[in-house]
């Protein structure tokens, strides 16, 4: 039973941060790489709205170079580099007194360690080059994430006009690029559009090599073009790999060290002339392994510049203003990052099954998902490609502009990668666990599965007390408080989402906690695991690691029973009964969001304000009688736990169908419902319980309008 002393909900308080290159490979170039192709022809026809970071491609004679994004940290000068949000986040803790404030970031650290004087991030993070060619003159376009004065950045490029390393003397910017004997500079940039661009004269050789930077005003380079799709992010998601200088979580490993020697030699794309022809098209090929896609949102954050990153962001919506670890987005323009992690196993011919990885506060896409643990045991070996949203940033919190970017890296995933949308997962550590929960909660008919390691579960006052004794709304306790409580209890979350595990009927899953977590705190644990037992036919395991604390399932890489669990799930589609909870609270009309659908339900619109709740059955399709069975065990791995779930006992029997449902309805003013999924046919009775009038509209052109108590008849 946990302590509800003062002094526990002091450090409840403050316990609400949730933890949670070698030669390029131009478009020109042969080398085949290894592991297995992502299409063993070549990738989607130069794609203009999203791409592998990193690849070289001729995309109709003209040659197009497409960078990753936010990885203009140059270079490493030995030193240990946190976040690059990390000061907003430190601001903000002083202010509240925080112990933490001056605590290194750690969890999303920098392999560069320049940076940009305040209000100019951004300005040097090439995002694309396009080298094209009129007759004797070559036109070079630099796009940069970010630019807010036409003199702030310098694009530079170096060329080797004989393609002969043993000639030419010249430095790019101070930079050894071995053989060139040409460097161009531009240094006026267009601030509406983001672009530097200049010419040059065409090499007398049909082929020749570039290098390209792009640096702030002062020439300090913070960026390296033609790096090919093998950078490295080598950090991890551990906090002893993250402590150590050079290794960051922004694929600029290997620039870093480069720009830290002073030789960027090695990263070149080789121009061919004779290629730079209209009609011409060459595009990469991308290996197995971990890589970072970019795609181009349609939306960029409010109250923000809309490009690049916002060092000091705005909360996104005032109750987070002062909070530890509340939402806020700093990534904030219309390119977007995702990390991917491509199995090197299996064929690209058979479909594969995907999931997607939320990373923690104060971590990123490149943080769980880069394990070797992870990429082992829930890729490899299920041949399932994993994905990770960057979510605008470490503190996005997965609603609103934060989960806008997950469902559109979801898409960009679906529509790039040979994918069975029959087998797509979730799951995510901490603050990420939350995200994932919620994920699956307001989306059920879009995921298969659900992995949640730690995950905050929407309220720091959750606790498994009978009938919430702790709190009975939460303005009991902080009223009794001798000073005002300065969080949330939702810290950035959106919703308390214990509320709504009802919703996962249809969605096995995984849920993973530490007695000793001093962030999740093991009262919403225990709380978490009541509220799944009293969930009706939700099935899971759930594990209460004893010696764990918050990182510990993170830092020992191990997820065998999880992915064990996973490896065989498949999305329900079309389900006899549907329990959903809803409210139009959670929605984002201004990012096109909101949650009003569930499998053969949609349209679902609410009398007023608060939850939305429905229970409805069909009886028409073919459908089977499960039975469950509940239990407690014990075991190890990674460390002991002790383990709750409920489980499918025995073999469904089929039962026999009937055309009739029956519906529990709380705040439902109308919805639709469809009949062909749900196999309801003319006549079909029902038995509808609704506590106020309702209008029920199906796609054959029925229309039921109900009033308040029970009612009855047929179709």
């Amino acid at each position: 039973m946990p302590c509800t002393s003062r002094k526990t909900l002091i450090a409840l308080s403050f316990s609400a941060l949730l933890i949670a290159c070698s030669n390029q490979d131009s478009a020109l170039s042969d080398n085949p790489g290894t592991g297995t192709p992502v299409n063993p022809q070549e990738t989607a026809q130069c794609n203009e709205q999203s791409w592998f970071a990193g690849v070289t491609e001729i995309c109709n004679g003209v040659l197009v170079y497409r960078d990753y994004v936010y990885d203009d940290y140059g270079a490493d000068t030995g030193l240990i580099s946190p976040s690059p949000a990390l000061l907003n986040l430190a601001s903000r803790a002083g202010q509240l007194g925080n112990p933490m404030a001056n605590t290194p970031g750690l969890l999303s650290p920098t392999a560069g360690d320049s940076r940009y004087p305040a209000g100019a991030e951004s300005t040097a993070d090439l995002v694309e080059l396009r080298l094209s060619k009129q007759g004797n003159t070559y036109t070079a376009t630099f796009e940069l994430n970010a630019l807010y004065d036409a003199g702030q950045t310098i694009a530079a490029i170096a060329i080797d006009t004989d393609n002969n390393p043993d000639t030419g003397s010249e430095t790019l910017l101070g930079l050894t690029v071995q053989g060139a004997d040409t460097v161009v500079q531009f240094n006026n940039g267009n601030v509406d559009t983001n672009i530097i661009s200049g010419t040059f004269s065409s090499p007398t050789s049909n082929t020749f090599k570039i290098w390209a930077v792009t640096a702030q005003s002062s020439g300090e380079v913070m960026n390296v073009a033609f790096r090919g799709p093998n950078e490295e992010a080598g950090a991890e998601g551990t906090v002893p790999s993250q402590a150590l200088p050079g290794k960051g979580n922004w694929w600029e490993d290997r620039q870093a060290a480069a720009l830290g020697a002073g030789d960027i030699s090695q990263f070149f794309a080789i121009v061919d002339s004779r290629k730079m022809n209209s009609g011409t098209t060459e595009t990469a090929k991308v290996d197995a392994g971990f890589k970072q896609r970019v795609y181009t949102s349609k939306y960029t954050a409010p109250n923000s510049t809309g490009e690049g990153m916002v060092l000091q962001a705005e909360a996104s919506s005032p109750e987070n203003d002062s909070m530890f670890c509340g939402q806020y987005f700093h990534f904030v323009g219309k390119y977007q990052p995702y990390g991917v992690y491509i199995p090197k196993n299996g064929n690209f011919d058979d479909k594969r099954s995907l999931q997607m990885i939320l990373h923690g506060c104060e971590a990123n896409h490149a943080s769980q998902i880069n394990q070797p643990g992870m990429q082992a045991q829930f890729g490899d070996a299920l041949d399932r490609v994993l994905i990770s949203p960057l979510g605008r940033g470490p503190y996005g919190f997965y609603s609103g502009l934060s989960e806008r970017d997950v469902l559109d890296v979801l898409d960009d995933a679906l529509n790039t990668f040979n994918i069975d949308e029959e087998r797509v997962l979730v799951g995510g550590y901490s603050m990420g666990g939350y995200g994932s929960t919620r994920l699956a909660i307001l989306y059920p008919d879009r995921f298969a599965g659900l992995s949640n390691w730690v995950g905050f579960t929407g309220s720091i006052f959750n606790t498994p007390l009978i009938g919430d004794v702790l709190i009975q709304g939460e303005q009991a306790v902080t009223g009794a408080l001798p000073f005002e409580f300065p969080l949330s209890s939702t810290i950035g979350g959106k919703g308390n989402i214990s509320k709504y595990l009802g919703n996962l009927r249809h969605i096995p899953g995984t849920h993973s906690y530490g007695a000793l977590d001093e962030l999740v705190q093991v009262n919403t644990g225990l709380d978490w695991a009541i509220k799944l037992s009293e969930a009706d036919g939700v099935l899971y395991e759930f594990y209460m690691h004893a010696p764990a604390e918050h990182l510990t399932l993170i830092a020992l890489d191990n997820w065998e029973k999880e992915a064990a669990y996973s490896s065989n799930l498949k999305r329900v589609k079309n389900p006899g009964r549907i329990t959903y909870k809803t409210n139009e609270a959670f929605a984002f009309p201004e990012y096109a969001i909101k949650h009003d659908k569930a499998y053969w339900l949609s349209n679902i619109k609410g009398r007023e304000e608060g939850d939305i709740d429905i229970d409805i059955e069909s009886f028409a399709c073919a459908r089977s009688q499960k039975t469950f069975e509940t239990g407690q065990t014990a075991g190890v791995g990674p460390v002991p736990f002790i383990q709750t779930f409920r489980r499918l006992m025995g073999e469904p029997v089929q039962a026999a169908s009937e055309n009739r449902f029956t519906a529990t309805l709380s705040n439902v003013e109308s919805m639709r419902i469809d009949t062909t999924a749900s196999c309801l046919r003319n006549g079909a009775a029902y038995t509808v319980v609704s506590d106020g009038p309702v209008v029920l509209n199906f796609s054959h052109g029925k229309v039921l309008n109900l009033p308040a108590g029970t009612s009855t008849g047929n179709l």
